[in-house]
């Protein structure tokens, strides 16, 4: 039996491989594949990007009211970044810094404590560079940002996200692959014809039993450049 639903999606924007930009679609997907909890790339609200401050309800929908925007690019006319959107509530929330160099984009990851009614999990979510020099410096101030937030209370813990590493074998991957299990999905890169294993999911929790996989609908590869990972939680 699945007891939870997540989605890590970079969603481009929201522009699908048309140019066409609809959120109401990526929506469609989470209710179609009953999304209780969604992690976001390339989440984008500035005007003068063709986005709109309602974008975040939009793709949340009413299902989905608690929301953990990370802010990479911030303008008078809105911002960029990751979004965490939730079904259940969102007790604790972070937004780590991942200290990328000034002359490149920012990056960061949005860390939630989320009150399921299966209890506690701990979601986290990000978008590495395309340096992979700069990557190996965030993952590593990641984890430890991740060390250094005291946890009264410990809980299974998902992290996903672009990553941006298509090399194997990755130095990258060796060290997360330490810290925490990964959960093997598929290629989700280019949506069309995928051939990078961008976008991947690892968890850490001694009863957490999971499954991901890319979801490689005719709808799923139109929606972004990317294909979204589904990933079921049976036991926690």
């Amino acid at each position: 039996m699945t007891l939870l639903r997540l989605l890590s999606f970079n969603i481009h924007g929201g522009y699908d491989l048309k140019g066409r930009r609809d959120l109401r679609r990526v929506h469609a997907l989470l209710e179609e594949y009953n999304i209780d909890i969604a992690v976001f790339q390339e989440m984008e609200t500035r005007l003068g990007r063709g986005g709109q401050a309602e974008d975040i309800h939009i793709v949340a929908g009413p299902e989905r009211p608690y929301h953990l925007p990370g802010l990479t690019v911030k303008g008078d006319d809105g911002w960029y970044g990751n979004l965490i959107v939730s079904r259940y509530p969102i007790v604790r929330a972070l937004v780590h810094n991942l200290e990328t160099t000034r002359i490149l984009e920012p990056r960061n990851a949005v860390d939630a404590f989320i009150d399921t009614p299966h209890g506690l999990i701990r979601v986290l979510g990000t978008h590495l560079s395309l340096a992979s020099i700069v990557r190996w410096s965030e993952i590593n101030n990641l984890v430890r940002l991740m060390k250094q937030v005291e946890q009264e209370t410990i809980c299974p813990l998902f992290f996903m996200g672009d990553l941006n590493e298509w090399r194997r074998p990755s130095k990258l991957f060796k060290f997360l692959d330490e810290h925490m299990t990964a959960l093997p999905c598929g290629k989700t890169f280019p949506s069309f014809r995928p051939l990078f294993h961008l976008d991947r999911v690892w968890h850490d929790g001694p009863g957490v039993s999971a499954r991901a996989q890319v979801l490689d609908t005719k709808d799923a590869k139109s929606l972004s450049d990317h294909l979204p990972v589904l990933v079921e939680i049976t036991a926690l």
